[in-house]
């Protein structure tokens, strides 16, 4: 009776334990925190045809789940939209998506101190055009049309408010899929699309054969940043130092010539906000 008394304990005891170490994500105490990435955004984050996420922020993610061993980093796949939201009534608890700083976002969230990409927009033009270097050079050119209010359209409106008497031609609409925007250039459709260079926008004129490509210099380059919720200062805290941690170690520059092709790092950063 006796051993039996022991054997009752003894499994109490591992019981109790093992449900005192589920709690906080491990057994080593590693808090669990949740980044929601955008789930059809290519290179960022999307599906394969394997139906694995991947992309240039999961496999940073992945990175730097690796160096901050105080977290476990569960990665969830959804759209722009629902990523924000969630980041709002605190389901996330930070995002990715390749995005900038503004006034407001920085009233919101919290950013860490080092970016870790780059929205770089050029101008897109036809291979055999040389006449298209700079935004000075689409006065009098067909423009593809850009989405009111977007970020195209603002950078256009200013460039317009900022040169009055050399004023691009903007045209609003439906700007189509990236594909949709390089055959119009490749076809004569439009003389030039403005566009950032990070979407995967190479990969996609190199597959079609397209006869486009862009200007001498990028018209803009604006740091992209995850965004954090701003309860989770020490979340900044771990990330500012793992990111660090990984721009030292080249895995950032790693990344980057691995999904786009070059090192966006060697760009300066024109833009904060």
């Amino acid at each position: 009776m006796k051993t039996l008394k022991t054997f009752i304990i003894v499994l109490a005891g591992l019981f109790l334990a093992a449900c005192g170490n589920s709690q906080g994500g491990s057994e080593s105490g590693a808090k669990t925190v949740t980044v929601a990435v955008e789930n059809a955004s290519k290179p960022l984050s999307f599906t394969d045809e394997k139906g694995n996420l991947t992309g240039y922020e999961v496999e940073l993610i992945q990175a730097l789940d690796e160096v901050m061993p105080e977290y476990n980093i569960n990665i969830e796949s959804v759209d722009s939209e629902a990523a924000q939201v969630g980041l709002e009534t605190g389901q996330y608890d930070f995002i990715g998506g390749g995005l900038y700083k503004n006034p407001e976002r920085e009233s919101m969230y919290l950013f860490p101190e080092k970016h870790t990409g780059a929205s770089v927009i050029e101008i897109y033009k036809r291979a055999d055009d040389d006449s298209i270097q700079s935004l000075d050079d689409l006065t009098n050119k067909k423009v593809h049309p850009v989405t009111p209010n977007g970020g195209i359209f603002n950078l256009l409106t200013a460039y317009n408010e900022a040169h009055p008497d050399n004023q691009i031609d903007i045209q609003l609409g439906e700007s189509g899929s990236f594909a949709e925007r390089f055959q119009a250039v490749d076809k004569g459709e439009s003389d030039a699309v403005v566009m950032p260079s990070n979407l995967g926008a190479d990969q996609i004129i190199e597959e079609l054969g397209l006869n486009v490509n862009t200007a001498d210099q990028p018209v803009q380059v604006k740091a992209t940043y995850f965004m954090i919720a701003p309860d989770r200062e020490d979340l900044k805290e771990a990330l500012d130092k793992a990111i660090q941690q990984l721009a030292d170690e080249g895995k950032l520059q790693e990344l980057s010539e691995k999904w786009y092709g070059k090192n966006i790092f060697d760009y300066e950063i024109s833009e904060e906000n």
